[in-house]
């Protein structure tokens, strides 16, 4: 296959140190190729000319990783008859609620792309709530587990936040809400919107961002990791931190494809601080039996060579025209499936 990736210009790919979308589409970039496709990436800002410069037609697929620009590529398919697959990676699109005044113009773009490969089922289930007429999958993001620095032995260091510092991620309400519990210390570790932020003054402490390389060789220090964010798509660091043997204390809205029975994995109320602080402390003192049960499960669901062949699957089938929709292919959603969930998500509000 021939496939065109298509990136928001914002960051450079691969990222140098920051970039979470930038990383997908290099991942997604480094598999197809090592599988023998040929996969160019385009990753520039502008207007319907930028986008013809990328040459569109020449592709068996492009994959779209940048909601708001739906409206160029969108119409773009249309006119020049070309497959067009997008992932939307905006961390509030399965929570309407939550959305920016702007966003529900950008979504009814989005809903204009013929396929999407979502990465929840709770994105896909929006799409034909929303009246999505298109073929939609669910392709979670991958990690390469083996990339990951994994230490068996009892970690160094307790919990940690691994992300952008913003309100989204609540790090402002986890030091406010530690600051009585002076046993429990959480890093938070990422670039930040909040630059007058530096924590609680004691137990919870800003670090600033990581490069690529600290991800990798320093997040097995910790014990947990903490993401209790008011929505995500599919947040990579989970991975990433589940690669390196953490425990996991997540909210309902980031928890997207986790097997939430295994007993390392705490989904806590945001609106029950004594429950956070309670998963918190017995995620990091239950972590050491774990580790190597946490890593595992990671490389059995997520790794690359899981999701990979998923995610070529599916753009084999989208490229063939295999997609039906009656349950043949793998990862396909079915409508009817679709329909009931839509019948449940309605009745439930």
């Amino acid at each position: 296959m021939k496939v065109l990736l298509v990136a928001g210009g914002k960051l450079p790919i691969p990222p140098a140190a920051w970039g979470g979308v930038e990383n997908v589409i290099w991942q997604q970039y480094q598999y197809l190729t090592r599988q023998g496709h040929d996969v160019s990436i385009f990753n520039k800002k502008g207007r319907v000319w930028h986008a013809l410069m990328a040459k569109p037609w020449q592709y068996d697929l492009v994959h779209l990783h940048d909601d708001g620009r739906a409206k160029i590529w969108a119409p773009l398919q249309k006119l020049l008859r070309f497959r067009l697959a997008i992932t939307t990676h905006n961390g509030y699109t399965a929570f309407p609620d939550h959305w920016h005044k702007k966003y529900p113009l950008t979504f009814q773009k989005v809903l204009q792309v013929p396929y999407h490969l979502t990465l929840s089922h709770e994105i896909r289930d929006l799409l034909f709530v929303r009246g999505y007429g298109g073929k939609a999958w669910v392709l979670p993001n991958g990690i390469e587990t083996a990339a990951m620095r994994f230490d068996p032995g009892p970690a160094a260091k307790q919990a940690l936040v691994l992300g952008r510092v913003q309100p989204r991620k609540k790090q402002v309400f986890l030091a406010d809400i530690l600051q009585s519990e002076p046993a429990v210390t959480l890093d938070l570790i990422g670039p930040t919107d909040l630059p007058d932020f530096s924590g609680n003054g004691s137990n919870v402490r800003y670090i600033g961002p990581w490069n690529r390389d600290a991800v990798e060789n320093d997040l097995t220090q910790y014990a947990c990791m903490v993401l209790i964010s008011d929505g995500e798509a599919h947040a990579g660091v989970i991975l990433e931190a589940m690669a390196a043997g953490l425990s996991i204390v997540v909210s309902p809205e980031s928890a997207h494809n986790l097997d939430t029975s295994f007993p390392w994995v705490f989904v806590v109320d945001r609106d029950k601080p004594g429950e956070i602080v309670a998963a918190l402390k017995q995620a990091i003192a239950e972590n050491p039996l774990y580790r190597a049960a946490i890593r595992a499960y990671c490389e059995r669901a997520f790794d690359w060579r899981v999701i990979g062949p998923r995610y070529e699957c599916i753009l084999n089938a989208i490229v063939r025209g295999d997609v039906s929709g009656d349950g043949s292919e793998p990862f396909a959603y079915v409508p009817a499936v679709a329909e009931a969930a839509a019948a449940e998500i309605t009745s439930a509000k």
